[in-house]
């Protein structure tokens, strides 16, 4: 007895796996599993173990012959692709039957094969050379415009006596005009220089000590310093504003008693040129005042007589046009 459950042991051990599976594929229940559960003495049993191996056996058959016919398929498919591809290939060679092994090894079909690849190889070449004619013949055309489709362009009219002077004076047109752009280009470059200079000047604030040579000698070094020292004075003055208002409209004074004020610029206001005033209620003039800029760029105006708290308006200058104004209340 011993010796049988040994053997049916063995025998169990080697059903597959896939055969060993629970209730829910009852198509393929082990013998031995009650409700799920494994029953191994049930296994054990002369007849469970002749029904394991019989079902082993049987789903050994049959994935042998899945395979063999998984086999089969791919080969049907590597046969078919093959095939697909000798037709494509066949027709690309024109549809020859010398273009098909074995009939293109033939002395017959090599020599036709050859004559072929002759053919083949004189027409790309044909191709290739319509290719840089067409190109060569777009280059004349566009030569032939961007020198003003005159004739005398053109070889061979272009060496007659009439053509070579007609030629050289077109050269020399060219070249007089080529020089007129580049003294222009110059006085391009020589303007907007200037330009630059000029409101370069004006943003620090007009003072002839901010220009070069002037702008080191010890007199204008002093006044450069003194004038660092005020606008640093109220570049802090306007950062103390600011952390207690993020309006786009800030006033506020400095130590040295001058107004500052921080606001959107009106449309058509040109700050290079535009004139600066302080109106009160009235429509009276009570300050005149300047454009100094933060680092950042953004502008501010200062006015240095103002004394008064009241409503007010910062009348902004513009060419040929009634000027802009700005309220604030002090």
């Amino acid at each position: 007895m011993k010796t049988r459950l040994a053997i049916a042991s063995i025998l169990f051990s080697t059903i597959p796996t896939a055969f060993l599976i629970t209730q829910s594929q009852p198509a393929n229940a082990a013998c031995g599993m009650v409700d799920g559960v494994w029953n191994h003495e049930l296994a054990m049993t002369p007849g469970c173990v002749a029904e394991n191996w019989a079902t082993a056996e049987r789903l050994r058959i049959e994935n042998q012959a899945a395979e063999a016919a998984k086999r089969i398929q791919d080969q049907k498919d590597v046969d078919a692709r093959a095939k697909e591809n000798a037709e494509k290939d066949y027709i690309a060679n024109g549809s020859r039957p010398c273009s098909l092994y074995p009939a293109s090894i033939t002395p017959a079909c090599q020599a036709e094969n050859m004559q072929v690849q002759t053919e083949r190889q004189a027409t790309e070449k044909a191709a290739m050379e319509q290719k840089v004619i067409d190109a060569e013949k777009e280059n004349t055309e566009k030569n032939y415009i961007a020198n003003g489709s005159r004739p005398c362009t053109l070889y061979p009219a272009s060496i007659t006596p009439e053509c070579v002077a007609e030629n050289l004076v077109d050269a020399a047109k060219k070249n007089a005009a080529m020089a007129a752009k580049q003294v222009q280009d110059q006085i391009d470059v020589e303007a907007r220089a200037l330009k630059q200079a000029k409101d370069d000047y004006i943003r620090n604030g007009s003072r002839p000590c901010s220009i070069y040579p002037a702008s080191i000698t010890p007199e204008c070094a002093a006044d450069n310093l003194k004038f660092e020292e005020i606008k640093k004075v109220e570049i802090m003055a306007l950062a103390a504003a600011r952390e207690v208002s993020s309006k786009s409209l800030i006033t506020t004074k400095d130590e040295n008693g001058s107004l500052l004020v921080v606001s959107s610029i009106p449309k058509g206001v040109d700050l290079l040129s535009t004139k600066v005033r302080l109106l009160n209620s009235k429509g009276k003039v009570v300050d005149t005042g300047v454009v100094r800029y933060e680092a950042s760029g953004k502008p501010y105006f200062v006015f240095d007589n103002f004394t008064a708290k009241g409503n007010y308006k910062i009348e902004l200058s513009i060419p040929k046009k009634k000027a802009a104004t700005i309220a604030i209340r002090l």
